[in-house]
């Protein structure tokens, strides 16, 4: 077993390792997500994907932006939150910079 440095993100504490098929996985007996960090990295989203309804709206950050702490500066949430009313037709988007003449790319 191939025990990985970090800690897994159910709280589960250092508990990673590598299994079968090169997947990370936490080896706590009770981890109610024993794939969590193998589903993350698995996931190719790098943008951000942002629900627009009439009155809200939501953001999925990428994951850089967990670094240097930038999701708290998100420019993106930023300029959402300023605009009067949703920018594009209710809906899910995956959204490129920069954001006032950004790319707008309807998701399923």
């Amino acid at each position: 077993m191939i025990e990985i440095t970090g800690h897994c993100p159910m709280g589960c504490g250092q508990t990673l390792f590598v299994g079968d098929g090169g997947h990370v996985t936490c080896s706590y007996a009770l981890c109610p997500r024993s794939d969590a960090v193998d589903e993350i990295l698995a996931d190719r989203e790098t943008e951000h994907v942002v629900v627009l309804a009439e009155e809200t709206f939501s953001v999925q950050h990428p994951l850089r932006e967990r670094l240097d702490d930038e999701l708290f500066t998100c420019p993106l949430h930023e300029w959402l939150q300023q605009q009067d009313g949703p920018p594009e037709a209710p809906g899910r988007y995956r959204v490129r910079e920069p954001y006032g003449d950004s790319i707008w790319e309807p998701l399923a």
